[in-house]
């Protein structure tokens, strides 16, 4: 079992070497919450030593990995007792609090017993675990920006506040979703399936950002491109599909293997489009093909930067597409910009936005789980725009 801990500072280092005695187990350091993230795996146990710090909200960490990792076990650390509210311990998911100003054999003895309980509960939980079918919904386009990146980051961001969300980029030679959300991958699609030839080992190649959305990024030079195959990324959404609720693909604007074997696999097929002829006829040439494949039932039109333009009306949209719109997303382009370059979602950076509604609409339309009515998820926890929960 892996034990992984934030490096505030040297004294910190010290002193958790010094308690952490144990025969089969050494701390694995990590710099920051985003590379955290990177060293936890959803199916592995772990355990997180989290001390209290001023960079981040330890309260709002421990949340994160409690959601997204579950056989991961987090120890809150504060240095007295007066500096932890406990009820917050409690409901973030920490599976114990330890407090530094205890003589340093009890804070031992007490992380000894945390790593024990932590091993036979992770030991249980791998057997009982329930396999999971993701929703795989695909965001594709004629061209680039049309606004399929932004689409696709900002759903995700929207049902990370209430399910484990993966995004795969497969706009493989130019992806760029990583940057979307402000994270540098240290692996990428290319990686796994040169690596992983069973393609059971994926959750290792996934980067995460600092709200535990995991990234399959694309490669690091367009080149790597010609590595992967249909059955390649057949294989990682099936293994997704197993690990996630919601896998969101953001496809290629050109149609080809890969492309057509990622829209085969999806629940829905979110078609964007844009108010100008040139994009509107590509859109139906695209949307005919889909149909050709029996996919029409899937595909939902997206109408981005719904403005007035002279000559053409959202009828005119749909007379030329040949099918409803699903959703129309309003101009914001300055927000839109800032958010990308901050990478930051939408959801997050103006989370009051037109825009930002829109999308939390459309996630809600195109997702509830089985098991549970709209009436019951908006009583439970209603997707907020804001983030977090009501």
């Amino acid at each position: 079992m892996k034990i992984i801990s934030i490096a505030e500072n040297y004294e910190w280092i010290s002193l958790m070497n010094k308690v952490v005695i144990t025969p089969n187990h050494s701390i694995h350091w990590v710099t920051n919450e985003s590379d955290l993230y990177d060293q936890l795996q959803v199916d592995k146990p772990s355990m997180v030593f989290l001390p209290d710090s001023a960079s981040y909200d330890v309260y709002s960490v421990c949340n994160k990995i409690s959601t997204s990792f579950p056989l991961t076990t987090t120890l809150l650390l504060f240095r007295s007792e007066e500096e932890v509210d406990m009820r917050s311990a409690l409901k973030a998911g920490a599976g114990d609090v330890i407090f530094l100003s205890s003589p340093a054999a009890m804070i031992n003895q007490d992380i000894n017993l945390a790593i024990e309980d932590c091993e036979l509960k992770s030991f249980q939980q791998q057997d009982l675990m329930p396999k999971k079918n993701a929703r795989v919904i695909t965001v594709c386009s004629t061209k680039g920006g049309v606004g399929k990146t932004t689409v696709a980051v900002n759903l995700a961001a929207t049902y990370r506040k209430k399910f484990k969300v993966v995004v795969v980029d497969l706009d493989l030679q130019f992806g760029d979703v990583a940057m979307f959300f402000d994270v540098k991958p240290k692996k990428t699609i290319y990686d796994w399936a040169k690596e992983d030839k069973e393609g059971k080992l994926i959750e290792n190649y996934l980067s995460y950002d600092k709200h535990a959305i995991a990234i399959l990024a694309a490669p690091q030079r367009p080149e790597f491109a010609e590595v992967i195959t249909g059955d390649d990324i057949r294989k990682a959404l099936n293994n997704l599909r197993q690990l996630f609720d919601v896998v969101i693909i953001d496809a290629s604007s050109y149609m080809n293997e890969i492309g057509l074997v990622a829209l085969e696999s999806s629940d829905d097929i979110l078609l964007m489009t844009y108010l100008d002829l040139p994009t509107l006829k590509n859109s139906k040439i695209l949307y005919d093909t889909l149909v050709s494949l029996q996919l029409e039932d899937r595909v939902r039109i997206v109408l981005n930067r719904q403005t007035k333009v002279l000559g053409i009306t959202t009828s005119t949209v749909e007379k030329v597409v040949g099918k409803r719109i699903f959703s129309s997303l309003p101009v914001m382009e300055k927000a839109m910009v800032t958010a990308v370059n901050e990478g930051k979602p939408l959801s997050y950076s103006h989370p009051r936005s037109q825009v930002a509604k829109r999308i939390f609409q459309m996630a809600e339309k195109l997702y509830h789980p089985k098991k549970q009515s709209t009436i019951e998820i908006q009583k439970d926890i209603h997707l907020d725009p804001v983030g977090g929960r009501n």
